[in-house]
């Protein structure tokens, strides 16, 4: 893999600081990975997702209502009054188009980066994590994230979510259903609720 193709595509595309925040969230997703022990082939899928998790996160809201209208890929009404959300599977879509990136691990770590969904793999916890928790990132109970993710990441995981929910019951924002989703099949992965 030309790690270098992929930087320059990014640095050409993305904001000084969103460019800034992809390497945070490439070396966050790194450092995770490293820690757990995964391989080199998972490490370098890793590395792609966490570049290019942001590959359409510069489209406005309504390029990114039109390339995903146009694919059919508006699945949920959150989706379409919050097209912000729509960044993921419109950068995976746009991954697999313009950059000819087949894997479909590494399409569906960037598709859903934002919301997670019901049966994530390693490789999208970690992309979903890093790009939460990179250095730059700084919001209420980001540190008690971190820390947790330094010691579980699935109880990272579940704290993740429940902030994620907070933030959009607080802001009256829409729900997207795949992050309810995500949480209660991961809560119950865990063993359930405590009693």
């Amino acid at each position: 893999m030309d790690k270098n193709y992929y930087v320059n595509i990014l640095k050409a595309r993305l904001s000084p600081v969103r460019y800034m925040h992809t390497q945070n969230v490439v070396e966050t997703a790194m450092k995770m990975g490293e820690k757990l022990g995964i391989n080199e082939e998972m490490m370098e899928k890793l590395w792609l997702a966490a570049l290019l998790h942001d590959f359409a996160k510069d489209l406005s809201g309504q390029e990114l209502l039109k390339i995903a209208g146009a694919h059919n890929l508006i699945i949920y009404k959150a989706e379409e009054v919050q097209p912000d959300l729509l960044h993921g599977p419109v950068g995976a879509f746009l991954c697999r188009r313009d950059l000819q990136i087949a894997d479909e691990e590494i399409l569906r770590a960037i598709h859903f980066h934002t919301t997670g969904h019901e049966r994530m793999t390693l490789l999208e916890k970690l992309v979903f994590l890093a790009d939460l928790i990179e250095p730059s990132r700084n919001y209420a109970g980001v540190d008690e994230l971190r820390k947790i993710c330094e010691d579980d990441l699935d109880k990272g995981l579940l704290l993740a979510f429940d902030s994620t929910l907070q933030y959009v019951l607080r802001k009256k924002m829409l729900i997207h259903p795949l992050t309810v989703q995500a949480r209660n099949a991961h809560l119950l992965s865990m063993g359930g609720m405590e009693h």
